[in-house]
């Protein structure tokens, strides 16, 4: 990516992005977010998401489109981390959801190529988040799974996803902090 757009990545980098996602009340399967917003922020109460939006950094909107709907704005997330200190890479990481959001965020509520902006609240460069698909489908592997196989990915330097498959799945994830970050 830095080598086909330089300036895109200068400005991510610098300026960061912020998410927006129109959520139901109640969650959609139909939807690529899927949880609606009372699953997501665990309450019922309309008082209690907002203390939790608040503590995020989060703006938001109730009611956005259709009674019951919350239409969050993230706080600017970095879209660049560096992956410095002993035992990481040394390197920069892409590290966030653009392509995903961009991509794949399309329902009643959400369209992708709106669901992903700037922290300056510029629109995102289409050209440079196709091109990260192409890039991303360029070095994906595929891992052939096998009954008792345990993957373990550090989400600071590595992408990861799953494609469509048949079967029963079972996903046990434990998520630990690095204290350096």
């Amino acid at each position: 990516m830095t080598e086909k757009h330089p300036e895109f990545m200068r400005e991510i980098e610098r300026e960061g992005v912020r998410y927006i996602r129109v959520m139901s009340e109640e969650d959609d399967p139909s939807s690529a977010i899927g949880r609606g917003w009372r699953s997501t922020y665990q309450t019922d109460d309309r008082v209690v998401a907002e203390e939790k939006l608040r503590e995020q950094g989060c703006t938001w909107e109730w009611d956005y489109l259709a009674p019951g709907n919350l239409r969050t704005v993230t706080a600017i997330l970095p879209a660049v981390r560096d992956d410095y200190g002993e035992g990481r890479t040394q390197t920069k990481a892409f590290f966030n959801s653009m392509v995903a959001a961009y991509t794949g965020w399309n329902d009643s509520r959400n369209r992708g190529e709106e669901a992903v902006i700037l922290g300056n609240g510029a629109r995102c460069n289409a050209e440079a988040i196709d091109d990260a698909v192409c890039i991303m489908n360029d070095v994906c592997v595929a891992i052939p799974w096998e009954r008792g196989d345990v993957l373990l990915v550090d989400n600071r330097t590595v992408m990861h996803a799953r494609r469509f498959f048949s079967g029963d799945r079972r996903i046990l994830a434990s998520l630990i902090r690095d204290p350096t970050h």
